[in-house]
């Protein structure tokens, strides 16, 4: 490979003409092997690339690619970490480039487990009336880490109170059910997540 032209373009990225074929882009912060002016080095005196130092070069722009595709999804709505790795992995990207473009995106705090629990819990209560128990076992199916989704529910149960959602799904199945009995409504209370105390105090 030998680099032609580079030139800096918007949020730190680099478009890198070579003569391989078009114009590609990386990040500088996805190299591994090879130095960020050494790269401009090797465009001012156009010499051939090492192989080792091409295929880094590659790698990085590959990692951008992924970062690219990344966030068209986070554009759209939050996402958390896992689901991101399960939808660029069904585009048949890298396990490698996944790890170093979400790393990266997280560290910018375009992606964020804290975020995406946050929004999905203030949505998830529109039409829901659910206890912490349940939620956290939502939050951990939909891949957010441990520490997220406490911090996350923190906040959500600062906004919300647990006992008038308690309160407000026992009216819920009372209205449903008229003629369940008192033992069938703590059951459902228990599996919409609230804790025994909880539905003492409610009840």
């Amino acid at each position: 490979m030998v680099i032609r032209e580079i030139k800096q373009v918007l949020h730190g990225a680099l478009e890198i003409t070579s003569d391989a074929g078009p114009a590609f882009f990386l990040r500088p912060e996805y190299l591994e092997e090879l130095e960020v002016q050494k790269l401009f080095e090797y465009a001012q005196t156009q010499n051939q690339i090492p192989d080792e130092e091409a295929v880094d070069i590659q790698q990085a722009a590959l990692t951008f690619a992924t970062e690219k595709a990344a966030m068209s999804y986070l554009a759209r709505c939050e996402h958390c970490r896992r689901s991101l790795e399960q939808k660029l992995a069904a585009k048949q990207m890298d396990e490698h480039s996944v790890k170093k473009a979400l790393d990266y995106l997280e560290s910018c705090n375009y992606l964020s487990d804290r975020r995406f629990a946050i929004a999905w819990l203030r949505t998830r209560a529109i039409n829901h009336y659910e206890g912490r128990i349940r939620l956290q076992a939502e939050l951990s199916a939909r891949g957010v880490d441990k520490q997220s989704a406490k911090e996350a529910l923190e906040e959500f149960f600062q906004e919300y109170d647990e006992e008038e959602l308690c309160s407000k799904a026992a009216e819920k199945y009372t209205r449903t059910h008229p003629k369940a009995d008192r033992e069938k409504m703590l059951m459902s209370l228990g599996r919409m997540g609230f804790s025994s105390s909880t539905i003492k105090k409610v009840l």
